[in-house]
């Protein structure tokens, strides 16, 4: 069976000027395809579901012996969902490997601007599902003139290129989608990640507005309870900051710039 299907997916890609044609639309790497070509590795069935949608055939076509894979001619019209969803398969997760050991729980630390001098905290995590790196948010802010708000996240990550991109949809109020980059640690041990984060005012007027953003790593296993309540707005002076944030947040925010480097 590994055969036919190595035998199939050969034929499928001299359809294609080069298979490095073929890894770059599909999203794949060149080495990892290979094996596929080969005949070393079998795909896991996201990755066939993957292949089978690029090439427009049925997964029982390129797996099943008995059934052939015609001319390219009848090679089925790639509908603009499956499209999108080549789409989206190139974008996320981007570098799964090194996005894997990002995983866990995060305190995000960013500036607000109806407040200058305060720091909101937000619990992030970042988990696996189905060769995907999704993500969910809690963030709770206390404006002095306002009750305490909730608003939840929920997105995917990507590791493109040399950054982090974060995209995630507000799931309560349903209107807002917030993006943060974030500059990848190279230390052995994972401790705070830097970059910007790109959103929407939660009060009445709901102006866009861009901040620096920090990161501090909490573990792959927390007390929820714990860590949510410790999250809210900050005074930027509190010893509860972290001074390595505080200090990445002060020069960010007054320097001029919002594209600083990893602290």
């Amino acid at each position: 069976m590994e055969n036919d299907f190595s035998e199939k997916l050969r034929k499928l890609c001299a359809h294609y000027r080069s298979v490095s044609e073929v890894c770059r639309t599909f999203g794949f790497n060149r080495q990892q395809f290979d094996r596929y070509l080969t005949g070393k590795v079998r795909p896991s069935h996201h990755n066939l579901q993957r292949i089978a949608a690029g090439f427009g055939v049925d997964i029982d076509e390129l797996m099943d012996p008995a059934l052939e894979i015609g001319s390219p001619t009848r090679l089925k019209r790639v509908s603009g969902r499956d499209r999108l969803n080549q789409l989206m398969d190139r974008a996320f997760p981007g570098d799964l490997k090194r996005m894997r050991g990002m995983l866990g729980y995060y305190h995000m630390h960013f500036l607000v601007p109806y407040d200058p001098g305060s720091v909101t905290r937000s619990l992030v995590y970042l988990y696996e599902q189905e060769g995907k790196i999704c993500s969910k948010t809690i963030e709770r802010t206390r404006p002095t003139e306002d009750p305490q708000e909730i608003l939840k996240y929920e997105g995917m990550a990507s590791f493109l290129g040399n950054c982090i991109f974060l995209l995630e949809f507000e799931t309560l109020s349903a209107d807002t989608i917030v993006e943060s980059i974030l500059f990848p640690s190279y230390r052995k041990r994972l401790d705070i990640l830097t970059g910007l984060t790109f959103g929407v005012t939660s009060h009445v007027y709901r102006q866009p507005f861009a901040s620096p953003i920090a990161w501090k790593y909490l573990g792959r296993a927390v007390d929820l309870r714990e860590q949510i309540g410790a999250c809210g707005s900050y005074r930027m002076n509190d010893p509860r900051i972290d001074p390595r944030i505080r200090k990445y947040l002060q020069l960010a925010g007054t320097s001029g710039t919002l594209s600083l480097g990893p602290t």
